[in-house]
């Protein structure tokens, strides 16, 4: 059973009512393994394709033919493979390259925002060398 709830001073409160329902069918002194996650906000889910975006209309021309990257999603499995979110195992003498997954289900909001974060360095770093971090951010802020 899974239930959104809400931190308050007095505990975790039932944040639905379909919440509160499955809470109702636990009893005094049932034992229950709770695991804790703060589910992915949309909107900075949002902000991160559009952090995609921005880099991908910027990007330098010889970096784009070298690295084949023209669209969001060449972009974000060469982040991915950047920022090591993959597997490698070999195939009739080929390496495979498996990168992971960013979604809403496999990564909360806390994994999500340090994904973003070593993102953007690795934007800096990479691809759009010599700009500023902060003029980066304000931009795609504006770019959403």
């Amino acid at each position: 059973m899974d239930i959104y709830c809400r931190v308050t001073d007095i505990g975790l409160i039932p944040m639905y009512d379909s919440d509160l329902d499955e809470k109702h069918r636990l009893r005094i002194g049932d034992n229950v393994l709770c695991t804790i996650k703060r589910p992915r906000n949309y909107e900075f889910h949002k902000k991160y394709f559009a952090l995609l975006r921005l880099t991908v209309a910027n990007l330098p021309h010889l970096i784009q033919q070298q690295m084949q990257i023209f669209t969001e999603e060449d972009l974000l499995d060469c982040l991915k493979i950047d920022l090591g979110l993959f597997t490698t195992r070999w195939h009739g003498g080929r390496q495979i390259v498996k990168t992971g997954s960013i979604s809403l289900a496999k990564m909360d909001n806390t994994e999500f925002e340090k994904f973003f974060s070593r993102s953007v360095d690795a934007i800096l770093r990479i691809y759009l060398r010599g700009t500023d971090r902060q003029a980066l951010i304000e931009e795609v802020e504006n770019y959403k």
